[in-house]
């Protein structure tokens, strides 16, 4: 499986954290911030591209964004 090296990267943090990592937003007012957890869930999803669900997949549940490795990649 050929990947970008972004993803290479991601699979290289993922692979370091466990295999899942997990993001909170908040707002200036520490409040929780679903608008910008769903911002970050986006952005990673889009980074994934064909790859989302293949080798990682990205959930959103209120402020909260959880990364998780599905496969593990020789390359890293």
């Amino acid at each position: 499986m050929s990947v970008s090296p972004e993803i290479e990267r991601l699979i290289a943090y993922l692979n370091a954290c466990g295999g899942m990592d997990r993001f909170e937003s908040f707002d200036a007012n520490g409040e929780p911030d679903p608008v910008a957890a769903r911002a970050t869930a986006e952005r990673l999803r889009a980074q994934l591209g064909a790859n989302l669900d293949v080798i990682a997949s990205v959930e959103q549940s209120a402020n909260r964004v959880t990364v998780t490795l599905l496969v593990e990649h020789a390359t890293v």
